[in-house]
């Protein structure tokens, strides 16, 4: 397991720095309000494609991982066809959103680029349950490094910035579409020897627990909505320095969760102890940044965002919680707990989308930043309770 998160965790630091280096030549190329149409629109989209999802990109890799191959071929289609009928209702929605609010029409283009990265994610579960992290890795590089070669073309050609990024992110998902085909086909199995009622009931679970852990995305539309466009851009442009770290605990996640399935009660219990030891114990290391997180912010995304510091600093003491709580929903989904996971994660969802409102309209963009991390501990603290005991 150990080699395969390495693997996984490389590609997907690349993939993610990649993607944050994007953001950042965005951020320092657009004002603040249309930094944060755009990235409050990639936040509530890629919501909604979750809750559509049925919850499949879990449930696949377990049941690649149990050798349920007729269940395996059964989600992958199910996604696909979500996939189908979801996406282009979000292009139609957000197309009249940005008309309607005066935003920049081609943050459309991400329901589309979205829309099929969340079916190769789906699909890339069958290797990574393989043990595959090849597959995965080279996947991430290769739609991270076309988006940000076609945003830099675009910005020396003159193109707007906003249409240069999402015209990027459109170029990178297909070009991972495509190699995703390639790469995973003829799998065994019979996709009509399942149900669709059925698989969406057993799926169920693990959707929620899915959509539990994306609500805490919903924090950038949130202060949009509370505050401004401009409130959310400065909150994003703190919080999206984040996002490299974050695939830390998500790398740990796409590995714990097969290996989980194959281990007994007291092995998956030596297992989380081991983890959650670890990811707080890193979380130390984060201290030094959030002392200078202003002087970070402003360096990095330029004095546009000046005052975001706050937002970073408690962002990252967020951060081990929201690694554990990440890791241990994979490790009790592998144990077959994923109703308890389901269960946990509904009531973490409904805290965080009612405190990150609550916070912003107390204190700005850093009582938002607070309530997401207040959340977060909440979340951590309820599943540790039932794994590590």
């Amino acid at each position: 397991m150990r080699a395969q998160f390495l693997g996984i965790l490389v590609s997907r630091g690349l993939g993610s720095g990649l993607q944050a280096l994007a953001l950042i030549v965005l951020a320092r190329s657009v004002p603040a309000a249309s930094f944060g149409a755009v990235t409050a629109v990639i936040a509530l989209v890629g919501f909604l494609l979750v809750v559509t999802g049925f919850g499949m990109a879990a449930f696949v890799p377990r049941a690649r991982a149990l050798g349920a191959d007729d269940d395996v071929r059964a989600g992958l289609r199910l996604n696909w066809l979500s996939t189908a009928v979801t996406t282009p209702v979000l292009l139609a929605l957000t197309g009249w959103w940005a008309v309607e609010h005066h935003a920049p029409l081609a943050v459309a283009l991400i329901c589309l680029s979205l829309g099929l990265e969340r079916n190769v994610d789906t699909v890339l579960g069958v290797p990574i349950a393989d043990g595959d992290a090849r597959t995965a890795a080279t996947s991430m590089v290769l739609r991270r490094t076309v988006s940000l070669v076609v945003l830099a073309l675009g910005i020396v050609a003159g193109i707007d910035p906003v249409v240069a990024y999402t015209l990027g992110l459109l170029a990178g998902a297909v070009a991972a579409q495509v190699h995703v085909r390639l790469r995973v086909r003829d799998l065994p199995g019979s996709a009509s020897a399942v149900p669709t009622g059925d698989l969406a009931r057993r799926g169920w679970p693990f959707l929620v627990a899915n959509v539990a852990g994306q609500a805490r995305t919903l924090d950038v539309p949130l202060v949009a909505a509370v505050l401004s466009p401009a409130a959310a851009g400065l909150y994003a442009a703190a919080v999206k320095l984040v996002q490299p770290v974050l695939l830390i605990p998500q790398s740990l996640a796409a590995v714990v969760a097969p290996r989980a399935a194959r281990l007994d009660p007291p092995g998956a219990r030596r297992l989380g102890v081991r983890l959650v030891a670890a990811l707080l114990g890193g979380g130390l290391l984060l201290v030094p940044f959030m002392v200078f997180a202003e002087q970070i912010v402003t360096f990095v995304m330029g004095p546009t965002y000046a005052g975001s510091g706050p937002v970073l600093a408690w962002t990252l003491a967020g951060l081990p919680f929201f690694a554990v709580a990440a890791v241990l929903a994979a490790l009790l989904q592998g144990q077959s707990r994923e109703h308890l996971v389901a269960v946990i994660g509904t009531i973490s969802a409904a805290v965080t989308v009612a405190a990150v409102p609550l916070g912003a309209s107390l204190g700005g963009i850093t009582g938002a930043a607070i309530a997401l991390t207040c959340a977060s501990v909440l979340r951590a603290g309820a599943l540790a309770a039932y794994a590590l005991r």
